[in-house]
């Protein structure tokens, strides 16, 4: 391997070792109980170090969510080329973010924490992770949409629908599911209800709400 590809390779695993030594401490702490300088104490190194690969540690932080954001991103765009019908594109995008809920538990914590007032707002938009995680989240309800519209134009989906609204309500409604409180969760499970049997309802309710019966009963 020529010694320049190999340079950037090394740096690249310097970078991702950090990002996994903050993943530990972002997930055990709430952000502001977290410093760089914990981060760095991790690894064995100084702070400089960290900030020779990151602005801040609101950067360092949406690396950390950036990498697994990608993750959903992927999954989800492979998922959906499963369905045949707009309705069906949009189920498959839902029962992904249940998956990737159940295998990544920290990165929803950490992605929806992340939408708090606790960040600095010049850090914020400094942070090329963060513009990255805004754009691909953004971009994961504009697939929503695309397939409430293509369920539209192919009957799954009833016409009088906006997908815009839609893609977000749902998007919402996902994001609830997945960043369930303690108190309704515990309520839930009291009831012997599981997150598992909860999403599955919800997604029936999804598909209730949205579908277009007649063409769906054929």
């Amino acid at each position: 391997m020529p010694f320049k590809e190999l340079k950037k390779k090394e740096k690249e695993q310097k970078r991702n070792h950090i990002i996994d030594a903050a993943m530990k401490l972002f997930s055990i702490r709430e952000y502001d109980n977290v410093s760089i300088t914990d981060i760095a104490g991790q690894i064995g190194v100084n702070s400089a170090t960290l900030y020779y690969y990151f602005k801040n540690k609101e950067a360092l932080y949406f690396a950390v969510v950036l990498r697994d954001v990608r993750i959903l991103e992927k999954m989800v765009k492979k998922e959906i080329q499963k369905g045949n019908t707009g309705l069906e594109k949009l189920i498959l995008h839902g029962n992904m973010n249940n998956k990737f809920y159940d295998k990544y538990p920290d990165c929803i914590r950490l992605l929806y924490a992340s939408q708090s007032t606790k960040f600095d707002l010049d850090n914020l938009n400094s942070s090329e992770e963060f513009k990255e995680v805004t754009k691909i989240l953004e971009e994961l309800t504009l697939i929503a949409r695309d397939s409430i519209q293509a369920g539209i134009d192919d009957g799954t989906i009833r016409h009088d629908v906006n997908p815009l609204k839609a893609a977000v309500l749902v998007s919402i409604i996902f994001q609830g599911i997945s960043n369930m409180g303690f108190m309704n969760k515990e309520l839930l499970e009291n009831n012997g209800i599981n997150r598992q049997e909860f999403a599955k309802d919800s997604r029936d309710f999804v598909i209730n709400m949205l579908g277009n019966k007649d063409k769906n009963s054929e």
